[in-house]
């Protein structure tokens, strides 16, 4: 019967994780050539990354684009470096992996929990897998966390924050799933700590 739950929980996970992930991670809008992240793509040839272009900016007719565009370069020009650093500095939240993060991690747990189950993978094997990946998650969100610490103490502004936030972040939320898995794993021992309490 346990198996049969863990089945259903991944069929109704998969097409969660199959989720549209967001078209740019960092919230950057119009983000000039070269680009601000590793993930600059430029299909269309107008100098902005593919990922960071409103989907209205598609729309509009070529005089009004060639006009808007005249009046952008001349903008950029004086002002690229304070527009930069702004975008740079402001990313939000809900432009992480969250969902997608959260239900890839778990079916790969659910995955692993039913090989268990099923005899196919050992329980130090099944125990040692996820100790490693809650171990490794928190490192790389540590690590993470002190760079970010240290640009915002000595108030460095480079494109790497972006990034660097942004993998912080992610690394932070396979942590937490992580934890919640540990967990699991370890509910007789959680319970044990909650009855002395």
């Amino acid at each position: 019967m346990k198996k049969l739950y863990v089945v259903l929980l991944i069929a109704l996970l998969t097409p969660i994780a199959v989720y549209a992930w967001n078209d740019c991670p960092y919230g950057l809008l119009n983000d000039p050539f070269p680009g601000q992240c590793p993930r600059y793509v430029d299909t269309n040839q107008d100098n902005l990354c593919d990922h960071s272009e409103s989907p209205s900016s598609g729309t509009l007719t070529n005089s009004s684009t060639t006009q808007s565009n005249d009046s952008i370069n001349s903008k950029n020009n004086s002002n690229s470096s304070f527009s930069d650093i702004q975008n740079a500095s402001s990313v939000p939240p809900e432009n992480y992996n969250l969902i997608p993060l959260i239900t890839t991690t778990l079916i790969i747990y659910l995955i692993t929990y039913l090989l268990y189950l099923e005899n196919h993978l050992k329980r130090s094997i099944y125990y040692s897998i996820w100790k490693y990946v809650l171990m490794v998650s928190f490192i790389l969100t540590g690590v993470t966390g002190l760079i970010l610490g240290i640009f915002i103490n000595y108030g460095i502004q480079t494109s790497w924050n972006l990034t660097i936030d942004f993998w912080h972040a992610e690394f932070a939320i396979i942590m937490a799933v992580s934890t919640l898995t540990h967990i699991h794993l370890y509910w007789k021992q959680v319970k044990k700590v909650f009855k002395i309490i």
